[in-house]
């Protein structure tokens, strides 16, 4: 019985994981890296008249701050045909389980991501010890059939501390575009 105990939970966590993914079109799903699963989606921004495409977040099933996974970020766009390619990757964007402090800065709390438009944004924050987000914000520019960098937006404070809030904010420089994929730039 002990056994079956334990095995229950391992199985319903397997299951909802299962289900959820389910809501992925599966073409989607399938090509997923391998040994990643999925952590948060969403339909993401139309583009170049009126296509669709999915956000989503992978990690590896055992993602904790005492074995952080590595979060790759993928945007999906569909084809003529209704199929789904990927068409870009980057594994900065999602913090870590651990590069929060005492707090996922990814999945703690109602971060994740927000779509609004042709923009999208990646939500970064904690609000246990330390408070900070960090908004990342991306477009799709269609001139250039690529997703850009458009904003970043950090913000902490202290509301027990005597230390002042901080604010910064970094525009998308139009001169020097960055790619989703080639953010963070090199500095």
């Amino acid at each position: 019985m002990r056994r079956f105990l334990r095995v229950v939970p391992v199985l319903l966590l397997s299951a909802s994981v299962r289900l959820y993914a389910a809501d992925l079109p599966a073409d989607v799903a399938s090509q997923l890296p391998s040994g990643f699963e999925p952590m948060v989606f969403e339909p993401g921004p139309l583009i170049d008249g009126g296509r669709h495409t999915w956000l989503v977040v992978v990690h590896r099933h055992k993602d904790t701050a005492d074995t952080p996974s590595p979060r790759p970020f993928l945007i999906f766009e569909e084809k003529a045909d209704g199929t789904y390619k990927r068409a870009a990757r980057n594994d900065a964007v999602v913090l870590r389980a651990n590069d929060g402090g005492q707090c996922d800065p990814f999945e703690d709390g109602d971060n994740g991501i927000a779509v609004k438009g042709k923009y999208f944004t990646v939500q970064n924050g904690v609000a246990c010890g330390a408070h900070w987000s960090d908004f990342i914000t991306f477009r799709y520019a269609p001139q250039r059939h690529a997703w850009l960098f458009h904003s970043d937006i950090f913000n902490s404070f202290d509301p027990l501390g005597n230390t002042p809030d901080t604010t910064r904010m970094t525009r998308e420089n139009p001169a020097k575009p960055v790619t989703f994929e080639a953010w963070p730039p090199e500095h």
